[in-house]
């Protein structure tokens, strides 16, 4: 039976109402396009992706109407193609989310030696709303174990009238922690380097670190993490807003899949 399938599923894929799925696709991805920076602003490159992948399958959807109009059709070999690569990109993106997902609700073991906070945009000299997120979670870390450490990882980035970690350590000291349980790494300008750079920062290779970040960026910075030489090392991850979850998560993927094909993971 499996043999008969793609014959079965080819004449599918012209079917209209497919053109119609793929055209309200399109419409959803250019309307979260719209909404998005409406309401976060264009804070990543990243964004640009939904505009890109509407404008594609609106695109796209409208030269496979006037094609099947005019009775013109993929060979057979191409409706295999086709639907082999949609079956196996599917198959991977709902994978690298599934693991995204998982190691973004793991809950860290009590008494680390380190936390190590990552860094996330500062409005001038004001936590962003994630950044904030991943201060009080390390926060309550910190209150729960007063014998952790935290390392604060971020530098100065454009628009910011301070470093990420200088903010950190401006909010963590006036909610009541200790100045001298606060280590300062403000050179760091992304995930790569905060991990590198922390990882100078504590002498002891052995020290069991949490590491605070959103949900989504856990797996990502606990594999980097493992491979800067931390050989103890779990994550903690805040939530985001509802809004930035499709752009957030999906971006992750894409990044998870570089990280891995580049031996970066």
């Amino acid at each position: 039976w499996w043999k008969m399938l793609p014959k079965v599923l080819a004449p599918v894929l012209r079917d209209r109402y497919w053109m119609t799925i793929v055209f309200i696709l399109g419409v959803i991805c250019i309307g979260y396009f719209i909404m998005y920076i409406t309401m976060v602003g264009m804070n990543n490159t990243f964004t640009w992706f939904w505009l890109l992948a509407g404008g594609v399958l609106i695109g796209g959807d409208i030269l496979w109407y006037l094609l099947d109009r005019q009775g013109h059709h993929l060979p057979v070999w191409a409706h295999h193609t086709l639907l082999a690569v949609i079956g196996v990109g599917t198959l991977v993106f709902v994978v690298v989310e599934g693991i995204l997902i998982g190691y973004g609700g793991s809950k860290p073991d009590a008494g680390a030696d380190y936390v190590i906070v990552l860094g996330a945009r500062v409005n001038g000299a004001k936590p962003s709303y994630n950044l904030e997120k991943r201060i009080r979670k390390a926060y309550r870390y910190l209150n729960d174990n007063p014998k952790t450490r935290a390392v604060l990882s971020g530098g100065k980035g454009p628009g910011e009238d301070i470093s990420e970690a200088q903010a950190m350590y401006t909010y963590l000291t006036e909610l009541g922690i200790a100045k001298e349980r606060l280590i300062l790494e403000d050179k760091s300008v992304n995930t790569d380097q905060n991990l590198q750079y922390s990882r100078d920062k504590i002498s002891d290779p052995q020290a069991k670190v949490v590491i605070v970040s959103n949900q989504f960026h856990i797996f990502r910075a606990t594999r980097i993490a493992k491979k800067k030489g931390f050989t103890h090392v779990q994550g903690m991850g805040t939530g985001v807003k509802w809004y930035t979850v499709p752009n957030m998560y999906v971006r992750e993927a894409f990044a998870v899949l570089k990280y891995a094909l580049c031996g970066q993971i």
